[in-house]
């Protein structure tokens, strides 16, 4: 079993990525919305003290941050995607061109045609915004790059499922 100070230290790491990802750069910024002293908020993105169950409770109440995450890791960041920030930089082209090839090579390896390049732009953006969910910062291209993957098997899934079901326009016709 983990000791307290090990999943303290993993906590205040995912509180860190959370605070960076709702636009607080620094961690006064956060300290002052929160009523916290500065180095009380480093101690807890550092892993020193214990995040306070009320902390927990503001993230998820005001930016729909999943506590659960926090504490465990387990499941995404927002509990409440609408809440969620857009994304502040601006769009990758390359990473864009990743997604659109990406999604071309799940159609084929769900044995589908190739539909239009429209529609494919679509799905890119959707495997785009899939991944805002599952990744923190898209900037950190090794944890992008392990997750791209995981992205184009749902969407072969989502592919195979709609062969499965008739009348959901996925089909081809015979």
């Amino acid at each position: 079993m983990a000791k307290d100070q090990e999943l303290w230290k993993a906590a205040g790491k995912r509180l860190a990525a959370a605070r960076k990802r709702l636009g607080y750069e620094s961690r006064l910024l956060l300290a002052s919305d929160v009523a916290l002293a500065e180095p009380t908020v480093a101690k807890y993105e550092q892993g020193a003290r214990e995040i306070p169950i009320s902390l927990l409770f503001w993230f998820s109440e005001k930016h729909g941050i999943n506590g659960n995450w926090i504490i465990t890791g387990h499941g995404e960041m927002f509990d409440d995607p609408s809440k969620a920030p857009a994304p502040s930089a601006g769009v990758d082209p390359q990473l864009l061109r990743k997604l659109h090839r990406a999604a071309r090579l799940a159609y084929k390896a769900a044995g589908h045609r190739l539909p239009d390049e429209d529609s494919v732009a679509v799905e890119a953006g959707n495997l785009y915004n899939a991944l805002l969910q599952k990744v923190a910062d898209v900037r950190e291209t090794n944890i992008v790059e392990a997750v791209i993957p995981v992205l184009v098997d749902d969407l072969k899934a989502r592919l195979s499922k709609a062969d499965a079901e008739p009348g959901t326009g996925k089909r081809s016709a015979s």
